[in-house]
């Protein structure tokens, strides 16, 4: 069986990793051959397996890229082809006429709350009906689209690697998230909380990997009040798990996310985590909170400190929690998701 997905890119992202992820793991099935159509090669790439038949075809001029995933397609005899994202779901949906391949686009963010233009919104509600099969990342997002589209669909979570590294008990002085810079991603609430923690527990710091267009601004911010020198921004690594496994907690502060694999493999690595509560519930899907880790309402900065100091005050807490989100690792791992998106492309 030929399978395909499409991304803009491989590089940066939850979506890209999510993509990488999968097609690695298919590929090592017997009697699969697995594609990959991106846009052009960029610094700081995913690695994809050597055995996965990439190709650069994109441009993101959609009906230059629609005729060429047309041919893509047709010329390599694909099965299935799988949207992954926004631009990648429209290449896919509107290439869906007189191929034999099966099309399937996958959700990524929170639809409800994604900053589409309103060119964007009305072409996802006139195209996306062209799709085959759907596969969302929560159950709120597969509720946001019609019955029609709900019937077609499925919802499954995104893998997690088995080489993370595991979380060490050398607990630095440090907090750490992971995540674009990127209003979304709502930093300038974890830098508020940040503050409150650093007035009750000054020999701590936080650690922001990531890059993106909020950066200037959020250096802006810490200097005015007064944490510059507690906040380090590290940018984008591909070897994160490795700089932040002996710090302490993680933290995600998002306002809203499809399903986060930066916070997914921080559990997977031991860490007790806390997040915002945000749609598209992909957190609440993931934490039992108090159980494997801490859920606090969007938006909350004193919340979001509350929570952080009495982790640092309660280490027993700490691996508890830690402990119990260890867990996610086994029943989201590679081999059982794959085999989640096989039974469903194949069924």
């Amino acid at each position: 069986m030929k399978i395909a997905f499409i991304n803009t890119s491989i590089n940066g992202g939850g979506a890209e990793r999510a993509t990488v992820n999968l097609a690695n793991g298919l590929c090592k099935l017997d009697d699969m051959e697995i594609f990959l159509f991106t846009g052009h090669k960029k610094e700081k790439e995913y690695k994809i397996d050597s055995k996965i038949k990439r190709y650069c075809i994109l441009q993101e001029n959609l009906l230059k890229d629609i005729k060429s995933l047309r041919k893509a397609l047709h010329e390599n005899r694909i099965d299935i082809a799988v949207g992954m994202g926004i631009y990648a779901n429209f290449c896919v949906c509107m290439s869906n006429f007189g191929l034999k391949t099966k099309m399937v686009i996958s959700e990524r963010n929170s639809p409800l709350h994604d900053h589409l233009s309103k060119k964007s919104k009305l072409l996802r509600f006139l195209v996306y009906r062209n799709a085959d099969a759907y596969v969302f990342q929560t159950q709120e997002a597969k509720k946001f689209y019609s019955k029609s589209i709900q019937k077609r669909g499925c919802v499954i979570h995104n893998p997690i690697r088995s080489d993370l590294p595991i979380k060490t008990d050398i607990n630095r002085k440090e907090i750490v998230a992971v995540g674009r810079l990127m209003p979304q991603k709502n930093y300038e609430m974890l830098l508020h909380a940040i503050k409150k923690v650093h007035d009750r527990h000054s020999e701590f710091t936080l650690r922001i990997f990531g890059e993106g267009r909020s950066r200037n601004n959020l250096e802006r911010l810490v200097s005015k009040i007064g944490i510059k020198d507690i906040v380090k921004f590290e940018g984008f690594t591909l070897d994160v798990h490795d700089q932040i496994k002996d710090s302490a907690i993680y933290v995600l502060s998002s306002d809203f996310e499809g399903m986060p694999n930066s916070l997914m493999e921080a559990m997977s690595m031991g860490f007790p985590v806390i997040s915002t509560d945000c749609p598209c519930g992909g957190p609440a899907e993931l934490i039992q909170n108090g159980k494997n880790g801490i859920l606090v309402p969007v938006g909350d900065s004193d919340k979001m400190a509350m929570e952080i100091n009495r982790l640092i005050e309660e280490p027993g807490e700490c691996l508890k929690l830690g402990k119990n989100a260890m867990k996610i690792g086994q029943t989201h791992s590679q081999d059982v998701i794959v085999q989640q998106w096989l039974k469903f492309l194949c069924g």
